[in-house]
């Protein structure tokens, strides 16, 4: 801000008055709990159609990845509760996980967007530990 106030009331003169910014959309966002290979668990918030591997990422032992487009098949869970409010596996889930040997009852991470609450995985592979084929 200048003495006087001399930028605003320049401003106001020359019809540059700021419009106020736009009011963002709220978007919604659910919590999710992620179960470890020891048992032990922990929480974090998933936006709307955030997938598990970007949801496990605001925790403390995000799922191991090793691609970006879920060609790999590292970032296998299990489902416990809430499959009903994640994505249904596409095609080409399904096609990662014959070609990697995935379970049927086990998910894709990168390919499995939170659509809302009461959401409960098991993670298979932590970042940092050794992968479990």
């Amino acid at each position: 801000m200048t003495p006087f106030r001399i930028r605003a009331r320049l401003k106001e003169l020359l019809g540059l008055e700021q419009s106020p910014a736009p009011e963002r959309p709220v978007v919604p966002r659910f919590p999710v709990v992620f179960e470890l290979p020891d048992g032990s668990t922990y929480e974090t918030r998933a936006k709307k159609e955030d997938s598990l591997v970007l949801a496990s990422g605001r925790g403390p032992n995000p799922i191991a990845t090793g691609c970006s487009d879920g060609s790999c098949g590292t970032c296998r869970v299990v489902v416990l509760e809430g499959a009903d409010m994640l994505t249904e596996p596409t095609d080409h889930e399904r096609r990662t996980k014959k070609t990697a040997g995935v379970p049927d009852e086990e998910r894709l991470a990168c390919q499995t967007l939170v659509l809302g609450e009461g959401v409960r995985v098991r993670i298979i592979n932590v970042l940092g530990e050794e992968l479990v084929d």
